[in-house]
């Protein structure tokens, strides 16, 4: 652990202003991005927002007001800080975390299935909607229907964004998730109507929690997966206090997430990377006054 003193630290969070002491300890290397992880002293305390204490340890930048102190001493430290104290740390780990979660990766790790015996529904002859309890639905992966009447008899069924109500019964091919409630209810359409009970097995990916509690973790996301969230969340930061390290940041965070994503092939890796690295240039061009 390193320290650096200020002669004085004035923090405005939530619209309140209030000095707490003079001592910041910094977790982390120097010259270098690094965390603050206590400040001590006198005076009333609460969380810090966004701090920036620039180069050479003096002073700092204030990231929620952009009021700087030029007072204090300090070598070599550099600190891009955003706690989870509040926002805009929760918006930004849960835009990392979104990303993560959201199509089209789909990982071992975050996947939900049913069973043959114990199916995610069970259709009924001539029904062609079902609404299911699936409070941590996030996406549809896959589904497959089994006729329990015949030996458990499996085929897979097509998964499409929506579908319209087909009143012939037959046996079905497709299925859409319809409708959402907000309540955590997931209306599936099968298509066509089916024309016997079959036993529908969804495989689906969960949905992105909130983060809300300084003690929450990244889980569902595991732990080899540090430097990717990390990156994610520095890139964030960078954007939050306008540094302009954000965008090679939030290209590591892409490259990383595409290096160690499930579910995609290859080529479909380079698509969606190209994708995003693309959007970057096209941002920092407009920034630039050429777009």
């Amino acid at each position: 652990m390193t320290f650096t003193t200020l002669s004085s630290l004035a923090i405005n969070t939530a619209g309140t202003g209030y000095t707490v002491g003079n001592t910041v300890a910094i977790q982390g290397g120097l010259n270098g991005t690094a965390t603050v992880v206590s400040i001590s002293g006198s005076g009333s305390t609460g969380p810090v927002t966004g701090l920036l204490l620039g180069n050479g340890g003096v002073g700092y930048t204030n990231g929620a007001t952009g009021v700087q102190t030029t007072g204090g001493t300090g070598t070599g430290l550099t600190v891009n800080l955003t706690t989870f104290s509040n926002d805009p740390a929760f918006s930004n780990a849960d835009w990392v975390m979104q990303t993560i979660l959201a199509p089209p990766f789909a990982w071992r790790w975050n996947r939900v299935t049913a069973s043959p015996t114990a199916p995610t529904f069970v259709t009924n002859p001539g029904v062609s909607d079902y609404s299911v309890a699936l409070p941590n639905f996030g996406w549809l992966e896959k589904a497959a229907a089994y006729d329990p009447n015949n030996g458990y008899f499996c085929f897979e069924l097509q998964s499409e964004l929506l579908k319209s109500i087909d009143t012939l019964q037959n046996q079905p091919t497709r299925i859409s998730t319809q409708l959402d409630d907000g309540s955590g209810n997931i209306t599936f359409r099968v298509f066509p109507a089916p024309d016997k009970i079959y036993n529908i097995v969804v495989e689906y990916q969960k949905s992105a929690p909130q983060f809300t509690s300084l003690s929450q973790t990244w889980a569902p996301v595991p732990d080899y997966m540090s430097n990717v969230y990390n990156s994610g969340f520095d890139a964030k930061s960078y954007e939050y206090v306008n540094d302009p390290r954000y965008p090679s940041a939030l290209q590591m965070f892409f490259t990383s997430l595409s290096g160690v994503s499930q579910g995609l092939e290859a080529a479909e890796k380079n698509i969606w990377l190209g994708d995003r690295l693309a959007s970057i240039r096209q941002t920092m061009a407009a920034q630039q006054g050429r777009g």
